[in-house]
């Protein structure tokens, strides 16, 4: 160890050094005005600051003047004068130096503080021994001849030898202990001596001496060998783990030497020497003060004379230069023009003070005064005592054996040997090799990293406009693109304009506490914040400030663990609690955070980087946006982090304010320029936040590139084009989609690609602001309805934000449609993109369901050819990018199946227009059957013990209402035959699609009347009776309607194929109600939307017209527009026309109605009343189309037969089996009262509002006028109303030109357009204003009366049909307070009850058109809750019930209670046992009222009537008990199954069998509450359980259930459930629902982790011991442990999965 100790500066610990010419100059130590040391580097460093230099020994503080600072830099003199050179330190050091270089250089080789363990061993186990050959070292012998041989011998020489040639080399055996005896050094030791009990030679044993062992009892050392060989095996791993011991030692004081070596031994001693140097320079500090000032007094007397003559020759100067001047003054004095302007009184003055000026030298002695030295001995003693030692602290290390530790713990040994470690070697030691510049490459920073401060807040450091560092994924090029900004930067040499309201600007989110308080750069500031980091890379050198001079609001530098960068900051507050180690929380000026610090991350801030440059963090607040939850966590910033991911944004100023510290905070939207991710949207979409403003527009941002599209297009599919094709999806046979049998390998390949580009790739390019229109891939693992077997990636196109997170997305490839969570989709790559939809959605055409939606058994039809290959037959490819087809599947050649007429067949669709799927052989094998084809009944397998209920899988695949819709696929034209014609007005046809029905029918009734011959006649028949009759002509029995009876002869009208005869009334015979059941063929119709030009009758040219064109075209179609009107269908008719072409042209066909035809050549007029929407303007309406295509009415309507024809027309007849013309029974009657039909009708008001069918209902107020009638609905009129308003809508969305100049009268009916919402109501007219063109509407159905212009008011009366649906209804029991009703009641009013759900109670009989009502709101009663505010009187006088607070008293007994009644209370008493009435004629004690809150009383009253009215199970009481887990429903709860004892399960087994036996035998519910009992059916099973009500849907009339003894969830049919007998609840639940003591879910754990996790650690894993700790809302919080008594979830714990709380 060296004796000289090297002196260091105690602020750096930098080594002082004294060497000749130094490149960077000395660094000598220096005194501080405390007395202790610093070297010349710190103190320079820290003046140039301007701060006080604090000692790093005493902690005192040396000010500095400010004004010295600059000459203290400049001049070493002065700055030596002011901090003295430590003369004997530096003495000391130049000793060192001088003494290092007088002896002799030491070699520089390390000196090795560790035992070369291995070399030991090597040299041990492979013994070196000389080659008997060549003389050189090895390790190696023939195993045979035991000569030592080298490799290269014993190949050339000793084995080319034929009988050495099967020999071989081995390692040379290590040498045996030395077998010498000690005293007879040549001799070996051959025997063993019993008695001494060691080994002896011959000479031991034959030659006496006095350690002879002649005589004694020896044997060989062969015999004795035996006998210690167990004791060898015995000793052996004793000596083994001495050896191990051996190796631990060596390593261990190998780690202590080299710790001593490299000064890391114990700080007690080096600090003690430190502490020493200290205390001995303030001591020669003050020595060398002291001496200083001593020799400075003696130096100023010794040179006092010489000083003295000095300043008495400067002073003689003087005084000569000024005689002489006054004695020339004096001199010119006496010339008289001198003299008159002289001033002779300043002049003699003068001339006084140089006669009074000194000029005679004398020297001043002062013999009596001498100066001498004085010395204080006693102050030498003192010093050699100054500093001493006290104690004794010598610590040696010495070996111990095992046998000499007695007190000590022997610690284990090792388990292996201990070989010293790999020790980092010194670089300063290693031979430094020049570098070749040019095989230099570049580092690019791949992945800019996250930071979090300590504060919970996120710090983004951007990438200082890096290309390389920009780029976090680097991976997947695509999603990154060059940053083109659409600002210019500005040159570094300009200055960027300031900020202000509707600027946008480039920038980095430098650090992000919350969406309203986060802090950018600008994107023109980079090189700055480049520069000031490298300036500040090194920063860790600068001085520290003074602890005592660090205050608030100076400027500093800080150290930002979180980005490990070294930034400017402001001291913004100080922790003084703990003096010694103060907590300074700084704001970072230029990245905006702010963190808690100590002195010791504190750096001086060089003068230059104070104001140069400006603060560059801006503050600022996302605009338009705020907190969901009430206020901001830290799952806001994370989202941002996440978005921003360290790139370039956009922000738009909004607006800029002031903040109290005087700073500025701009709200602004924030928008990522590569991405276009607005933040509030995304904050929004993630349900973190709203926006106040929805509406508010934000700017587009310039220089965004265009996003992705997928070209989705049928054209390829042209008309009459046939391809093979496979079913992807089917939605509905309205809606499904195919793809191409050729594109499946390019699907594939798709696939594929997809995979292998996404699987890896985590959260890269993940989609934090989903875009409705967007492209994506979407991960179908994550799918919630998928389908397909759920594994890989597809294309996906976003058309649906449900909310949530959830995004329904449509797959271009396969046409399937899924719900899927945003965390599984993904950016797709533009290459994706070049490949268009792979699937192409179609229908099939020319079907069409019945009442306007498909049968889920369609659908069923449908996907049963998803697995094979079709044919595709294209018939059109014009509705809405859905292509009508026609399907084939000819997987047998034999039995080619047209899907399309399996529609037909299965009776789940009919045929229109002109397709022949109606002619098909297979539709006559019609299946008349309300089963679908596909399904299968299922048997319930009945099992008698209890099955344990698991969780379903995965859902199964729900067909949504809406996509059962039929498509709208142009005017339905269904084929029809013309029975019988007469004029446009009178026509009958009959269906072709029905044809089979009726040949059936008539099969019937021919064997029915043949077989039964004997049926007898009627006696007595009248005009309209309905009969079967044979007909004359084709003498078969016909159904006919009796028109005319006279005498035996009756007129007859044959309702199936319109014709008239006459017969004999013995020929009819009753109709069997089986055939009277089914409508009539014949169908009578009349046109529609056309009338005679002149009067009703039609003109013969226009008969025989119509006559013709129905004679000329072989196949006529119908389409029936709006309602029977005199039990007449009305319909237009059509043909297809084909167009014969030229030559070379083609045929053209087209559909032509022959309504229109009649208008164009003039035979007819439209009807304006009855003018039907073209076909073009029916393909053009919107989705509040009220008809199916074109039809008003359901299918179904369409397709009845009426039961008897209502008009009699006289005509030629058609054959000669019809002699007769159909005429109109009902005519012939005489009817003189009767009016004449006509197409007009007349309106002279609204039909009144509908009784209501209830005493009590939930009804919606609309309007309350001055007069307090209140105008409401019932709710289950909003589909009426609905309706009402899309049929108005597309009844007058064309404005009318004429309506303005139309005249109106009071009271007239009307259309009228409602100003606020811009839609059409109807109403009736109040007032008319003609000088305005307006009119005063009061709006039928809602009741509110607004002014209202003529060209705003249509005459045409629409849905005259619909009653008003607004009820006039009043307050029963009440009147206004007033006169009348204020408008401030009215206010209050209606601001309370206007367009919500309110419970209404009719109360009174009607009076007038009035309803006298009770109506409650939120548990207010309004009519009393009026009265209590002073807003209403009761009208029997009597007063409202005041409540007053008084103290709570007991409840007294029945007998002190008093009765009050109120005749304003209800008609009817309802009476309970032992119950008080609960209405206001009830017993009441009143003093138990008092102080009460009326609103809480109702509140207990309703909880109260809920309490008891409902069974529920008892509580498990446990507080332990065994348990396992089956099924989880929720992450955050676990449903434990208790393992009971056997004498339990005896009972819950014989509970078991009972619910089993009686569940289906139990009564209905009898009234649904949250957490009922009840008995359910299992949907798997078919088994009864016990249950617990969760929810109930009125909606869908389904219930969820909980099965309470095994955990599952299911929800089922409400007739699924069953009331619970008392029996059944005695026992509690097998099931009971806990929480997880003292841990929560890690949010940032994806759902599909923990599910997994929680599968391996909780199903089936059990049993496990539940404790209960505690009770959260009646919820057990239970610790499981195992048999262990270890916690279950403690992996879980240790994994991240769980938190600790």
């Amino acid at each position: 160890m060296e004796a000289n100790i090297q002196k260091y500066c105690p602020n750096c610990s930098q080594l002082y050094n004294l060497v000749q010419n130094p490149p960077k100059g000395n660094n000598i130590p220096l005194f501080l005005s405390c007395g202790h040391t610093m070297c010349e580097k710190c103190i320079r460093n820290i003046v140039q600051f301007g701060e006080p230099i604090e000692c790093k020994v005493c902690h005192r503080d040396m000010a500095i003047d400010s004004n010295e600072l600059d000459l203290l830099m400049q001049n070493k003199i002065k700055l030596y004068q002011l901090f003295p050179i430590n003369v004997h330190m530096l003495g000391e050091i130049y000793s060192q130096l001088l003494e290092e270089k007088s002896e002799p250089k030491r070699s520089t080789a390390p000196i090795n503080d560790f035992i070369d363990i291995k070399t030991i061993i090597n040299s041990i186990d492979n013994t070196q021994e000389e080659c008997l050959e060549c003389h050189m070292s090895t390790v190696k012998m023939c195993q045979q001849c035991g000569i030592i041989l080298c490799d290269t011998c014993f190949n050339k020489t000793h084995k080319n030898f034929v009988i050495f040639k099967n020999h071989y080399l081995k390692n040379i055996e290590p040498i045996n202990n030395a077998n010498n005896c000690p005293t007879h050094k040549d001799k070996s030791l051959d025997y063993y001596c019993k008695d001494c009990s060691k080994s002896i030679c011959m000479d031991c044993m034959m030659v006496g001496g006095v350690n002879s062992c002649k005589n004694h009892d020896t044997v060989s050392i062969q015999e004795i060998n035996d006998n210690f060989i167990e004791d060898l095996n015995n000793i052996s791993p004793k000596v083994d783990e001495i050896f191990r011991r051996l190796t631990k030692t060596a390593s261990d004081i190998g780690h202590l030497l080299y710790n001593i070596e490299n000064g890391m031994e114990s700080s007690q001693f080096t600090q003690m020497i430190a502490d020493i140097e200290q205390h001995f320079s303030k001591l020669i500090s003050q020595i060398q003060i002291h001496k200083q000032k001593v020799i400075s007094a003696v130096t100023k007397h010794k040179y006092a004379e010489k000083d003295s003559l000095v300043n008495a020759k400067d002073d003689i100067c003087e005084a000569i230069k000024k005689t002489k001047g006054i004695l020339n003054a004096i001199n010119l004095s006496t010339d008289p023009k001198i003299l008159k302007k002289a001033n002779l009184t300043v002049l003699y003055e003068d001339a006084q003070k140089i006669v009074k000026t000194p000029w005679y030298l004398k020297k001043d002695e002062k013999a009596d005064k001498t100066i001498k030295v004085v010395v204080k001995e006693d102050i030498v003693d003192l010093v050699r005592d100054y500093v001493h030692l006290e104690g004794e602290a010598t610590s040696v290390y010495k070996l111990y054996s095992t046998s000499e530790l007695e007190d000590v713990e022997i610690p284990p040994p090792p388990p292996t040997l201990v070989y010293p470690p790999d020790l980092p070697k010194d670089v300063r030691e290693s031979k430094k090799t020049k570098e070749d510049k040019s095989s230099v490459k570049p580092t690019f920073y791949k992945f800019a990293p996250n930071y979090r401060t300590k504060s919970g807040s996120i710090t983004s450091l951007h990438s200082f406009s890096s290309e390389s560092s920009s780029r976090s994924v680097p991976q997947n090029d695509y999603i990154q693109r060059p940053a083109v900004q659409h600002v210019p930067p500005f040159a570094e040499s300009q200055h960027p304009k300031q900020l202000t309201e509707g600027a946008q600007e480039l920038i980095y989110i430098s650090h992000i506490v919350n969406p309203h308080n986060f802090f950018v750069q600008r994107s023109c500031h980079q090189p700055l914040v480049k520069e000031m980091m490298r300036d500040f890379r090194n920063a860790v050198s600068l001085p520290k400030p003074s602890l005592n001079h660090v205050a608030e609001g100076k400027l500093y530098l800080v150290f930002n663990k979180p980005d490990n960068l070294w930034q400017r900051c402001r001291v913004i507050s100080i922790d003084r609690r703990d003096i010694n180690k103060p907590i300074f929380q700084v704001f970072c000026i230029d990245f905006g955070s702010t963190e808690s610090v100590t002195i010791d991350e504190l750096r001086l801030l060089p003068p230059a980087r104070l104001q140069s440059p400006f603060p560059l963090a801006i503050n600022c607040s996302l605009a338009n946006c705020v907190p969901k939850s009430g206020g901001w966590t830290s799952e806001e910033s994370f989202l941002i982090q996440n978005i921003i991911d360290n790139k370039q944004a956009v922000i738009h100023v909004r607006r800029a304010s002031s903040t109290s510290n005087y700073s500025v905070t701009l709200e602004c939207d924030v928008t990522t320029f590569e991405d276009g991710i607005s933040l509030a949207h995304a904050l929004v979409f993630h349900e973190r936040a709203r926006m106040p403003n929805p509406k508010l527009q934000y700017p587009n941002i310039p220089g965004v590139i265009e996003k992705p599209k997928i070209f989705m297009s049928n054209s390829d599919l042209k008309p009459k084009s046939v391809e093979e094709v496979y079913l992807t999806t089917v939605v509905s046979p309205d809606k499904f989609f195919v793809r191409k049998r050729h594109l499946q390998n390019i699907y594939d390949k798709l696939t594929e690609d997809l995979l292998q580009e996404y699987s890896f790739s985590d959260n890269t390019g993940i989609v934090y602001l989903p875009e409705m229109g967007m492209v994506y891939a979407v991960n179908l693992d994550k799918a919630q309805n998928s389908a397909g077997d759920g594994d890989g990636w597809a294309r996906c196109i976003l058309y649906e934000l449900p909310g949530r997170g959830r995004v329904r997305v449509l797959l271009p490839d396969t046409g399937e449609v899924l719900l899927v969570h945003w965390t599984a989709l993904r950016r797709l790559h533009p290459k994706f993109t070049t490949l268009k939809a792979l699937s192409i959605e179609c229908h099939l055409a020319g079907v069409t369901p019945l009442n306007k939606k498909w049968s889920t058994g369609s659908v069923a039809l449908l996907q049963r050819f998803a697995d094979r290959i079709l044919e595709l037959h294209v018939e059109d490819s014009r509705n809405r990018g859905s292509i009508g087809v026609t399907l084939y599947d000819k997987a047998d050649e034999e039995n080619i199946i047209c899907i399309n007429t399996e529609m037909i067949k299965y009776k789940f669709a009919v045929t229109f227009g002109l397709f022949m799927f109606n002619k098909n052989n297979a539709v006559e094998d019609q299946v008349f059957t309300n089963k679908s084809p596909l399904e299968i009944p299922k048997k319930i397998k009945k099992s008698e013990k209890i099955v344990i209920l698991k969780k379903k899988g995965s859902p199964k695949l729900k067909i949504n209402d809406e996509d059962l819709q039929a498509k709208d696929k142009g005017p339905l034209r269904l084929e029809a035959k013309v029975l019988h014609y007469t004029s446009p007005s009178l026509l009958y046809v009959s269906l072709v699609h029905q044809q089979k029905l009726f040949n059936e029918l008539f099969e019937k009734i021919q064997k029915y009347y043949s077989s039964n011959k004997q049926i007898q006649s009627k006696t007595e028949w009248k005009v309209g009776d309905r009969c079967c009759t044979i007909c004359i002509q084709s003498q078969t029995w016909r159904r006919a309607a009796i028109v005319e009876i006279e005498d035996s002869k009756a007129k007859i009208f044959y309702s199936d194929f319109a014709c008239v005869e006459t017969v004999s009334i013995d020929n009819l015979r009753e109709l069997p109600p089986e055939f009277a059941s089914i409508g009539d063929a014949a169908i009578k119709c009349h046109l529609c939307g056309v009338i005679p030009a002149v009067g009703e009758e039609w003109p013969s040219l226009t008969k025989e017209y119509l006559k013709e064109l129905l004679d000329a075209y072989k196949r006529v179609f119908i389409t029936k527009l709006g309602n029977f009107k005199d039990k007449s269908m009305p319909i237009e008719i059509w043909v297809y026309h084909t167009i014969q072409g030229g030559a070379l042209e083609p045929n053209k066909s087209e559909w032509r109605c022959l309504n229109k035809k009649i208008i164009e050549q003039g035979l007819g007029i439209p009807d304006k009343m009855q003018e039907a929407p073209t076909p073009d303007s029916a393909t053009e309406s919107n989705d509040d189309m009220l008809s199916f295509l074109n039809i008003t009415g359901s299918v179904r309507e369409w397709l009845q037969l009426e039961p008897l024809p209502s008009q009699s027309v006289t005509n030629k007849p058609e054959s000669d089996s019809c002699p007769s013309s159909p005429v109109d029974f009902e005519e012939s009657r005489e009817t003189e009262d009767q009016p004449s039909s006509s197409n007009t009708v007349f309106i002279s008001d609204w039909l009144p509002p509908e009784p209501l069918q209830n005493k009590e209902f939930t009804a919606v107020p609309t309007y309350i006028d001055n007069d307090g009638v209140i105008y409401l609905h019932d709710v289950s009129q909003e589909d009426t109303l609905d309706l009402i308003r899309k049929a108005l809508d597309v009844r007058f969305k064309n404005p009318d030109p004429k309506a303005k100049y139309a005249k109106w009268t009071v009271g007239e009916p009307c259309i009228a357009l409602f100003f606020l919402d811009n839609r059409f109501y109807r109403g009736r007219v109040l007032e008319v204003n003609n000088d305005t063109s307006s009119c005063l509407i009061h709006y039928i159905d809602y009741g509110n009366e607004e002014i209202c212009s003529f060209s705003n008011l249509r005459k045409s009366i629409a849905l005259y049909q619909i009653p008003t649906q607004a009820h006039k209804c009043i307050l029963n029991r009440i009147r206004p307070a007033g006169p009348q009703w204020d408008r401030q009641t009215l206010d209050y009013i209606h601001k309370s009850v206007v367009e919500k759900h309110c419970l209404v109670k009719i109360t009174g009989e009607e009076v007038g058109d009035l309803i006298p009502i009770d109506l409650k709101y939120d548990k207010l009663w309004f009519n009393d809750h009026l009265v209590d505010f002073e807003m209403a009187k009761y009208t029997d006088g009597s007063k409202a019930i005041i409540p007053k607070f008084v103290m709570p008293k007991t409840i007294k007994s029945k007998s002190e209670t008093i009765n009050f009644e109120y005749d304003s209370g209800p008609d009817y008493i309802v009476e309970e046992e032992d119950t008080p009435l609960e209405s206001s004629q009830s017993s009441l004690d009143i003093k138990c009222l008092e102080g009460k809150d009326w609103n809480k009383l109702i509140e207990e009253e309703e909880q109260e009537c809920l309490d008891g009215k409902y069974v529920t199970y008892p509580e498990n009481t446990d507080d332990e008990f065994l348990c396992n887990i089956g099924v989880i429903n929720d992450m955050n709860l676990l449903e434990l199954s208790v393992i009971h004892n056997d004498e339990t399960n005896l009972l819950y087994e014989e509970l078991y069998a009972n619910v089993q036996k009686m569940g289906g035998n139990l009564s209905p519910l009898n009234g649904i509450f949250e957490n009922k009992a009840c008995v359910a059916l299992f949907p798997e099973d078919a088994l009864w359980y016990r249950a617990s009500i969760l929810e109930y849907s009125e909606a869908k009339n389904q219930i969820k259930v909980k099965y309470v003894d095994y955990g599952n969830i299911e929800v089922i049919p409400l007739s699924d459930v069953r009331e619970i007998s008392d029996e059944f609840t005695d026992l509690p639940p097998s099931t009971i629902t806990v929480k997880l003591h003292g841990v929560l879910l890690n949010p940032h754990v994806d759902i599909d982790v923990i599910t997994k996790e929680y599968s391996k650690t909780f199903l089936g894993k059990g049993p496990f011991k539940a404790k209960v700790i505690k009770h959260d809302d009646k919820i057990p919080v239970v610790e499981l442990r195992d048999d262990n008594d270890l916690l279950v979830y403690e992996n879980l714990i240790d994994e991240g999965v769980l938190l600790k709380i």
